[in-house]
């Protein structure tokens, strides 16, 4: 089934900034669409997203990326079936830079996923089912969902320095099970916080974002929505330090406070952190170039705590396979827009997974209600997802995703 148009659109991400939608028709008049997220927070290190600048929407607009899908993509890939490894493979030549500065990464990643769904529906395949087939899996798993309850940092209008403070149920049997746990547990989060007297404000991603005295407060409100179940549910709290954002690149000190503090000050304040509250991931918990700093932390906490690399990867294999070498970390973040295709995603996990190393399939800030992270999570068996709070349709839509994907494996089972 050959594809006969590509369509660019520009729609709103949940933080009502542009963002492109990609949308091909197939030859039997079916059509499939994908949407692409954008971050608040990005890593130097991630590919370039194509912006219109200029005075619309405050330089935002993608009508620029519309123009590189129906002009310049699409002329290369109408009268050719759907195949996302080799189609991906002709925009990166397309391109033709390092960085994705000619197509941009968000032009085409948009692209990239609809021609898996387009593909994978040739094949009568869900997505995920035809990730697992490009990834030479025979199985796949669901992953356990990282949950964000408060919110703090760039993604918040408050004092708490870290960027999000996130839970995960553990010891469950099913993704649903996991689910419902997180959902308890933000019904009991909230009372704590109406308890507190703290307004009920919530973050980018859905979370609280409520004025704490310190994130230490913060810590404790989870260790108290924690205590409440008495041993019914067990969960571990994940922090995103997100350490770039109060890195000082001129004197290479981190902003605690009204304090600043060396590498080696930050090492010991984290190996406290984790023996005093059930800490089970650290992510970008140093600056994004502090690879020295990285090692060190794997050193002296890595068999403790998982340490997580988001800026620092920037999902990209190069740096990846870098981190690897400089034993920098046990887990990378995989978030699809800071690379640019599918295929290159897949690289990423599977470089990870060869080499021992966690992988967390990510979502962005500014979301839209695409779910292929979910499908990417399971047709790579990432283990793990963080898809922001239990709350908000864009969210919720990956959540969902992965509760209807669970259902669908537990039905091929009994036909089995």
């Amino acid at each position: 089934m050959k594809i006969i148009k590509l369509k660019g659109r520009e729609i709103y991400d949940s933080r009502t900034i542009p963002t492109i939608e990609c949308q091909i028709f197939l030859e039997d008049g079916s059509s499939f669409c994908s949407s692409v997220p954008e971050g608040l927070t990005r890593s130097s290190h991630e590919a370039h997203e194509m912006r219109d600048g200029g005075k619309r929407l405050e330089g935002n607009g993608v009508r620029k990326a519309i123009k590189v899908i129906e002009e310049i993509i699409a002329p290369s890939l109408i009268g050719l079936e759907p195949n996302v490894i080799e189609m991906d493979q002709l925009m990166i030549g397309l391109d033709g830079t390092d960085n994705k500065e000619k197509l941009g990464a968000n032009t085409m990643l948009a692209t990239s996923i609809a021609i898996l769904r387009a593909q994978a529906s040739m094949f009568q395949q869900e997505p995920y089912e035809l990730i697992a087939n490009l990834c030479g899996a025979e199985t796949v798993t669901l992953p356990f969902p990282l949950i964000n309850m408060i919110s703090g940092g760039a993604h918040a209008d408050n004092n708490l320095m870290f960027q999000e403070f996130l839970i995960l149920p553990v010891g469950t049997q099913t993704f649903a099970q996991a689910m419902e746990h997180a959902i308890l547990f933000h019904q009991r989060l909230k009372k704590l916080l109406i308890k507190e007297g703290c307004a009920l404000v919530k973050s980018d991603e859905g979370a609280f974002a409520p004025e704490l005295k310190d994130d230490y407060q913060a810590l404790d409100l989870l260790v108290k929505a924690i205590d409440s179940f008495k041993g019914d549910c067990i969960f571990k709290i994940a922090i995103d330090c997100a350490a770039s954002q109060f890195f000082n690149r001129k004197n290479h000190t981190y902003k605690m406070s009204d304090q600043s503090a060396t590498t080696n000050d930050m090492i010991e304040w984290y190996a406290q952190l984790v023996e005093d509250y059930p800490i089970y991931s650290l992510e970008d918990p140093l600056d994004q170039d502090d690879w020295a700093g990285w090692a060190k932390l794997m050193e002296v906490m890595g068999d403790q705590v998982q340490i997580v690399g988001d800026d620092l990867f920037a999902t990209d294999p190069a740096r990846i396979w870098h981190g690897i070498e400089h034993g920098a970390a046990s887990a990378a973040i995989i978030k699809p827009n800071q690379i640019g295709t599918v295929t290159e995603s897949l690289q990423s996990i599977q470089l990870c997974q060869e080499y021992g190393m966690n992988v967390m399939v990510s979502h962005r800030s500014g979301e839209t209600c695409d779910s292929f992270i979910a499908d990417l999570a399971v047709g790579t068996s990432s283990g793990q997802i963080k898809a922001g709070c239990c709350i908000n349709g864009e969210r919720l839509a990956k959540y969902n995703r992965l509760l209807s994907i669970e259902d669908q494996l537990a039905l091929s089972m009994l036909d089995v």
